[in-house]
């Protein structure tokens, strides 16, 4: 709907990798440039750190569209799994043949790359997610480097978050002929580059900048900014859901109301384990601090002066008559309700004065030692949210969704598709899907949720979403999924492709 409203052609923001549309300013041209310069000198490793969503799988793209025909590029996308495993495809794509009698791997691999010098071809692995290289299977892969550099016709590219650096660090001893501190880091955009970059993918969707001057007003696009922290993949996301908050209200201009923010975008996930009432002041200690002693101060306070009134329990004379039906109405049982009134029934024996005064004494006092201290709404509702959450059992949930999955897995039968929400692979990553599991956001699509476990080394993890019955349905839900899922760079696939992908 909102592509007709700002007259698109398509979808600015979405998710899909288009080489065609790369935003060449925050150093990506000049990054591209360098890393071309150095698969063409014939550098044997070079590597590209960035984080998550910045645009590492999108520079490669761009980067293999510019190199020349002598040029062979092998891209290997979540590369987990053993060294042999990842040889083995290596020399698949390479022209090995898949039957028949097999020599050793490296071997394999040696005489595969001595046909390309032959004919002056040069190779480029791409080890796409690096970081997920099991350290062991790293480890080879520098060892193997060095035994290659002898033939001078291949280079190895990593692409991968920070952590890849880590694990690298500890294995420099391993490759000594190679200068594994070799290559280039993505940086976050700044506030000026998010507004062109903004531009930059409406004016590629088609928008007519003579009738639109200006879509996203300066203070929306400060706040996609403080919020994605310069992240194109988090701008995008925000910068989508702007758009269609705005045709929503029949606005031309994206408002500063229309952009909307999520503790997830925050840098590193830092502020996400900071509940409720405390996440306002995760950043600012120092008010905290001066808050909480204003708050124990302003308790003492009450109940010096009003505390003892609250609690006091006037006796019951004797020949009181008693009350022991009357009780105050709850109302929705909300902690701190206005004081209740106690209806007079209908009909009622005629009772002396004094009796009634009586009367009416012993159930205020009643009523009065019943109703529960007043209580900050606010916090009432993050009580209730985190015994919620506590109140799940993640073993059985993840259980539940394992044995669920063999149901939806008839779906590969049927032709149908799903989504793939993440994959883990590590020692954690049953423990982690467990945590997610209790989580608010992901308990309530939870019956959306399948599960399928690979036995590797570390264990590997999938998660898919949903069954759908052709790609285009499950493109459709994948971009309109919220940003809590969103993050996780979701795509769609066939549930045939899905399980192929966890087969042993």
């Amino acid at each position: 709907m909102y592509l007709e409203h700002f007259e698109l052609h398509t979808s600015p923001f979405r998710e899909e990798i288009d080489p065609e549309i790369f935003f060449p300013d925050a150093g990506r041209d000049a990054i591209c440039r360098k890393l071309q310069a150095d698969l063409e000198d014939g550098k044997p490793f070079v590597k590209l750190i960035g984080q998550e969503g910045s645009g590492k799988t999108l520079l490669c793209k761009v980067l293999f569209e510019q190199l020349t025909g002598d040029f062979e590029v092998i891209y290997l996308e979540n590369p987990t799994g053993s060294f042999d495993d990842l040889l083995h495809i290596i020399c698949l794509d390479l022209g090995m043949e898949p039957i028949g009698e097999q020599m050793d791997p490296v071997e394999e691999l040696k005489q595969l790359l001595r046909r390309r010098k032959k004919s002056s071809r040069r190779v480029v692995f791409v080890f796409d997610d690096a970081e997920k290289i099991f350290l062991a299977t790293l480890e080879r892969l520098l060892r193997l480097l060095c035994e290659l550099s002898e033939l001078s016709v291949c280079t190895f590219l990593f692409a991968g978050r920070p952590s890849l650096n880590t694990n690298l660090e500890q294995l420099t001893v391993y490759c000594t002929g190679v200068d594994i501190e070799n290559g280039y880091r993505l940086q976050a955009m700044t506030l000026e580059e998010s507004g062109r970059y903004l531009i930059y993918r409406l004016l590629a969707a088609g928008l007519n900048s003579k009738k639109h001057r200006e879509v996203f007003t300066g203070e929306a696009l400060e706040k996609i900014y403080k919020s994605a922290a310069g992240n194109p993949r988090m701008t995008n996301i925000l910068a989508e859901e702007a758009l269609r908050k705005s045709c929503s209200e029949k606005s031309f201009m994206v408002l500063l109301d229309h952009v909307g923010t999520e503790p997830g975008l925050r840098k590193d996930n830092k502020q996400d384990a900071v509940p409720g009432f405390f996440q306002v002041f995760g950043e600012k200690k120092g008010l905290l601090a001066a808050g909480g002693i204003v708050v124990v101060l302003l308790a003492i306070l009450f109940f010096l002066f009003s505390g003892p009134e609250e609690f006091k329990k006037p006796p019951i004379q004797q020949g009181t008559p008693a009350v022991t039906d009357v009780r105050p109405v709850e109302q929705d049982k909300v902690p701190g309700s206005m004081p209740l009134k106690v209806q007079a029934p209908e009909k009622t024996a005629a009772i002396p004065v004094e009796q009634r005064q009586e009367q009416s004494v012993s159930i205020q006092a009643t009523a009065k030692k019943e109703v529960p201290p007043r209580q900050d709404i606010k916090e009432v509702k993050e009580k209730k949210l985190i015994a919620g959450v506590a109140a799940r059992n993640g073993e059985e949930l993840f259980q539940e969704r394992l044995r669920a999955s063999a149901a939806w897995l008839a779906g590969a039968y049927r032709g149908q598709y799903t989504i793939q929400l993440m994959m883990l692979a590590s020692g954690q990553a049953e423990s982690n899907v467990k945590k997610l599991l209790v989580q608010d956001d992901y308990f309530s699509i939870i019956d959306n949720l399948h599960i399928l476990r690979k036995k590797t080394t570390p264990p590997t993890l999938f998660v898919f979403y949903g069954t759908f019955p052709s790609m285009d349905a499950a493109r459709q839900v994948r971009n309109k999924m919220p940003v809590f899922l969103r993050k996780h760079h979701p795509y769609a696939l066939s549930i045939a492709d899905a399980l192929t992908k966890t087969e042993d």
